[in-house]
């Protein structure tokens, strides 16, 4: 089983600057270091865990790239759960099992943080985030190897 853990979820918020002091007056979490990801966003942690990643309904090119969705301003109720993330282990076995299923998937590298990620949808269109962390795969040898298509930005963390 290449799934370990759960690793966060993401909101994406209405009020991003709310929601954080949300999570950080009434829960209790704790701003956590955050890479640039080329959009406005938090992460939240409790102890050494980050658990809760917040990003902007506001436009954003990049987000939606990465997010696999648009999510439109004006949504009613509250923010939108966007994503859930999972720690993984195995990614070229992961790769295998997701195209015998004929699933498309997207992935990105952060080789300066030793991490790969994978991101596909499930039938409900909520997007499923593989985290493998301690891994540098170079995205040449990846694509060589069939993937289905690739987010090929490799920002620094």
């Amino acid at each position: 089983m290449p799934i370990t853990e759960l690793n966060h979820f993401l909101l994406v918020a209405k009020d991003l600057e709310r929601t954080k002091d949300f999570y950080q007056k009434v829960l209790g979490l704790e701003i956590a270091e955050r890479p640039d990801f080329g959009f406005p966003g938090y992460w939240l942690k409790t102890g050494d865990a980050i658990c809760v990643h917040l990003a902007s309904q506001d436009p954003n090119k990049i987000r939606d790239m990465f997010l696999l969705k648009k999510h439109p301003k004006g949504t009613r109720g509250s923010g939108s759960v966007d994503h859930i993330a999972f720690l993984a282990k195995g990614p070229y076995e992961t790769r295998q099992r997701i195209q015998k299923n004929k699933v498309e998937m997207h992935f990105r590298s952060f080789p300066d943080a030793k991490l790969f990620q994978i991101f596909l949808k499930d039938p409900d269109d909520v997007t499923i985030e593989l985290n493998f962390l301690g891994e540098v795969i170079d995205e040449k040898e990846w694509k060589g190897k069939g993937a289905a298509s690739s987010l090929s930005l490799n920002r620094k963390a």
